[in-house]
C-alpha cells in the first residue's frame, strides 16, 4: 500500500484565495479564503504521518506552480514558490505553459534562486528539450547538469522503486508563452521511451507520470482528454497526476484500473489518492480532495517565509511605481466576478479595467479581451482590495523596456476599418471555453448580429461614452480618420498577427499618429481557438519601443499599474481615504450589443 498527496497549477498562491487582507492562516474559523501554503503544509503534515502508517507517503506536483499573484511578480528574483514547495515536502513537480511566462531565461532564474538556498523539489522534464544553441537557455542547461532539472526520477521507500515522468502536453505546449528555444516532444512518444526506460532499466515497481495536459468535462458529461488518452496510449503507466485544465475530479478517472486525477488549481484542495498493488498491477483503494480552508491551521515556519517573501516581492515589483502588496486600494460592498460564461456578471469588472486602460492613455478606445482579465474581485469580511489582489487581474505578460513583470500598455492607431475587422475576430466564440474572447471595450459601443456571417457580424460602431453619448465610426473602405487604440501588449501580440491567424480575413496595420506603420515582430503565435487549455491569448515576440507608452520616470505603464492608478483616482472615498468601488450605470453599461436586445 503506497500513496499520493498531489496538487497542480498552484501559480503561485501562497497566500490564501480571496481577499489578502482577510486571510489568517493561523487563526481558525474567522475567513473563507481558500489554500494558502502554510495551511498546505500543515495539512501535508498532517496526512503524511496518518497515511505512513499504511506504507510509503509521496508528495508530488504537476506543474504551473509559478505566474499569477504578485509574489509571482519576484519569482525571477526569489524563486520562492519552489522553495515553499520543498519546505511542504514536495518532491517532484514538472513544468506547465505558465512556468515559461517570463522565458526560460527567467524560469531558470527562478529555480536557480531556489536550489540556491538548497531546497528544491526534482523538476522532472521529460519532453522539455532545452540544448538548443540559445543564450537564453544557458541557466536551464546548467540545471540540468546539476540534475536539478532531470529527465526522470525515481524514488525508492518501503521497499517499492517509484520512476516519476514530467510531460508538458500538446495543448500546453501550444500555450508557452516564450519557450525561447526550449523544444516540446511529443508527450506520448517521449512517455512510452521514458516508461520503457523506467520499467526494464531502472527496475521501477510503478511508473507515474506528472501531466501538464488534462482533461475536462464533454458535452456528455464525461471528463475526457491528454491524460486519459495518455493512460490508453501508453499501458505502462500506472497513475496519472494532472494538471493544466484546472480540473477539481473529486473521483479517479480509470483506464483498466489505472487512475488518472487532479486536484483543480491554487492550492485550493489536496489530492489524496492511495493505492495498493499486487501482481504489478496498482488498484485504487480511495481518493479524496480535501478543501485547504479556514479549519486548518497554518504552519508557522512556511506563514514566516511567506511573510518574508511578499515583503522582499513588494520592493522588488512594486515599489519603484509607489505601490506595497498590502496597500489598500479599493473598497467594494459585493463581488465583482470574472466568469468567463457568464459575460453579464463579468461586465462592471470588464468596463472597469478597460476604462482605466483608457484613462491611462488617453485613448479614443481600449481593449482587451475577457479571458486576459485572470481573477475578479471578491468582498470577502472587509471588502478591501489590497495591490495583491488587484494584481491578479492582469498578472500576464512581459514588458518592452522595463523586465519587470506584467505586460505593458502599448497604444496605436487604426482606421475604422480596421477596428471593425479585428473586432469581429473577437465575436467568434472558442466553443471549449465560451466567453474567453468575449470583446471588453472602452470609449466605443458596437452591435453586431450573431445570425450574420463570421466577419461581418457587426453592424454598427460608435464612438464616446455613456456620460458625454455616443457618435457613429465610418468603418467604410473610403473612410481614413484614424483612431488611437490602446491594449496590453499580451494582447497587442495577438492583434498585429490577426491577419494570418484569421487567414486573411482580417486586415490590419497599426499605425503611429502620423500614420505611418508600427514596426513589429511576432514568434510563432498560435490560435488559441484551437486549444482545450485554460490559457486564452498567448504569444510571444516584441515589438518596437515607439508603441511602449512610458510613464515620467521614462518606464513603462503596466496593465496592472493602470488598473491601480485608476482605482486611487476614484474620487468617492471612505473615511480611511480608500476608493470606494460601486457598481453604477457607467459599470454596468453594456457596450458589446446583440441586435434586438
Amino acid at each position: 500500500m503506497f500513496t499520493i498527496l498531489h496538487a497542480n497549477d498552484m501559480h503561485s498562491n501562497l497566500i490564501g484565495v480571496g481577499p489578502s487582507s482577510d486571510y489568517t492562516p493561523m487563526s481558525l474559523n474567522d475567513d473563507a479564503t481558500k489554500g494558502g501554503y502554510s495551511r498546505l503544509a500543515a495539512l501535508i503534515a498532517q496526512r503524511r504521518q496518518e497515511m505512513g502508517q499504511l506504507g510509503p507517503v509521496l508528495v508530488l506536483d504537476a506543474g504551473d506552480f509559478s505566474m499569477g499573484t504578485a509574489i509571482a511578480a519576484a519569482t525571477r528574483e526569489l524563486g520562492a514558490e519552489l522553495q515553499l514547495m520543498a519546505r511542504m515536502g514536495c518532491e517532484a513537480t514538472t513544468f506547465g505553459n505558465h512556468d515559461f511566462d517570463l522565458g526560460p531565461d527567467g524560469l531558470g532564474s527562478a529555480i536557480g534562486k531556489a536550489a540556491a538556498s538548497g531546497v528544491v523539489p526534482t523538476i522532472v522534464a521529460s519532453n522539455t528539450d532545452v540544448s538548443a544553441n540559445e543564450p537564453r537557455l544557458a541557466a536551464l542547461k546548467q540545471l540540468v547538469q546539476k540534475q536539478v532539472i532531470r529527465p526522470y526520477t525515481v524514488i525508492t521507500r518501503g521497499g517499492l522503486r517509484f520512476g516519476i515522468m514530467g510531460l508538458i502536453g500538446y495543448d500546453a505546449s501550444k500555450y508557452t508563452v516564450d519557450p525561447g528555444g526550449a523544444v516540446f516532444a511529443d508527450p506520448i512518444e517521449t512517455a512510452k521511451t521514458t516508461a520503457n526506460l523506467l520499467r526494464n532499466q531502472e527496475s521501477v515497481d510503478v511508473v507515474i507520470a506528472l501531466s501538464h495536459g488534462g482533461v475536462m468535462k464533454g458535452d456528455d458529461g464525461q471528463f475526457k482528454g491528454e491524460d486519459v488518452n495518455l493512460l490508453q496510449a501508453v499501458p505502462e503507466i500506472d497513475i496519472v497526476i494532472g494538471g493544466h485544465t484546472h480540473t477539481a475530479l473529486t473521483q479517479p478517472l480509470l483506464v483498466n484500473g489505472r487512475p488518472a486525477v487532479q486536484a483543480g488549481k491554487y492550492s485550493e484542495n489536496l489530492g489524496e489518492l492511495k493505492i495498493s498493488l499486487s501482481g504489478g498491477k496498482v488498484k485504487v483503494e480511495s481518493y479524496r480532495l480535501i478543501p485547504v480552508e479556514d479549519n486548518i491551521k497554518g504552519d508557522r515556519t512556511v506563514q514566516q517565509e511567506v511573510d518574508r517573501f511578499s515583503k522582499e516581492a513588494s520592493q522588488i515589483a512594486f515599489a519603484s511605481r509607489g505601490y506595497s502588496i498590502t496597500q489598500p486600494l479599493a473598497v467594494i460592498s459585493e463581488d465583482w466576478p470574472m466568469k468567463y460564461s457568464d459575460l453579464e456578471s463579468g461586465t462592471p469588472l470588464a468596463n472597469l479595467v478597460t476604462d482605466a486602460f483608457r484613462k491611462m492613455e488617453n485613448a479614443d478606445i481600449a481593449f482587451t479581451a475577457n479571458g486576459v482579465i485572470r481573477a475578479g474581485l471578491t468582498k470577502g469580511n472587509s471588502g478591501i482590495q489590497t495591490v495583491y489582489d488587484v494584481f491578479a487581474l492582469a498578472p500576464l505578460g512581459n514588458g518592452i523596456v522595463d523586465p519587470t513583470a506584467g505586460s505593458a500598455m502599448v497604444k496605436a492607431y487604426l482606421t475604422g476599418r480596421e477596428l471593425k475587422s479585428l473586432l469581429e475576430f473577437f465575436l467568434i466564440d472558442d466553443p471549449h471555453h465560451p466567453g474567453e474572447f468575449w470583446a471588453r471595450v472602452s470609449g466605443m459601443r458596437l452591435y453586431y448580429d450573431p445570425s450574420r456571417p463570421k466577419f461581418n457580424q457587426i453592424t454598427a460602431i460608435e464612438l464616446g461614452e455613456l456620460d458625454k453619448g455616443y457618435s457613429p465610426i465610418d468603418f467604410s473602405e473610403s473612410a481614413t480618420r484614424l483612431y488611437s487604440f490602446t491594449c496590453s501588449l499580451y494582447v497587442g501580440l495577438v492583434i498585429v498577427a490577426l491577419p494570418r491567424l484569421s487567414k486573411g480575413a482580417v486586415q490590419l496595420v497599426p499605425k503611429k499618429a502620423d500614420g505611418t506603420p508600427i514596426k513589429h515582430r511576432t514568434d510563432a503565435i498560435a490560435d488559441p481557438r484551437e486549444s482545450t487549455g485554460a490559457l486564452v491569448l498567448p504569444g510571444s515576440g516584441s515589438m518596437e519601443h515607439e508603441i511602449a507608452v512610458t510613464s515620467a520616470a521614462k518606464k513603462e505603464v503596466k496593465e496592472w499599474q493602470a488598473i491601480m492608478d485608476y482605482l486611487v483616482s476614484l474620487p468617492n472615498k471612505n473615511a480611511d481615504g480608500i476608493s470606494i468601488l460601486e457598481k453604477d450605470d457607467r459599470a454596468k453599461e453594456v457596450r458589446v450589443i446583440q441586435a434586438g436586445s
